[in-house]
């Protein structure tokens, strides 16, 4: 039974982000990777850390990620390192939203964490790194 309550939560999340990114350049899913993409703009992050960070298959993850080279917001360029792969790096145009994307990620965690104690938040989130492991095992 709790996969209705992981499908209502991940259902319920999803409208709010979308709705918080209502009249933006990107969608809310977008606006989740814009915000992994400013938290690590000290390091190079590729498709995979962005597919691995969020769950998303690759097919998703380039949909995705060309949605938001299409409005300007990043772009991928040839890796320094190794030049067969791509790095997503922000543009200018994605920091004008910074502020807007912060501002919507922390009134999501506001609205999801209200009334949770820290104790029991830390043990919901190791409880679900858990859950996850012993899915991917059997993927």
């Amino acid at each position: 039974m709790i996969y209705k309550y992981i499908s209502r939560l991940a259902n319920r999340q999803r409208r709010l982000i979308d709705r918080l990114a209502r009249d933006k350049d990107y969608s809310g899913t977008e606006g989740k990777v814009i915000h992994f993409l400013f938290e690590n703009q000290d390091r190079t992050v590729y498709q995979k850390q962005i597919e691995s960070v969020f769950g998303l298959r690759a097919s998703t993850a380039t949909q995705v990620i060309a949605s938001l080279e299409q409005a300007g917001l990043i772009r991928r360029v040839p890796s320094k390192a190794d030049g067969r792969y791509k790095e997503i790096v922000l543009t200018e145009k994605a920091g004008q939203y910074k502020q807007d994307v912060y501002s919507d990620m922390e009134r999501l965690k506001e609205q999801i964490t209200r009334g949770i104690d820290p104790g029991q938040l830390q043990l919901w989130v190791e409880i679900t790194e858990k859950m996850i492991r012993n899915m991917e095992d059997e993927a």
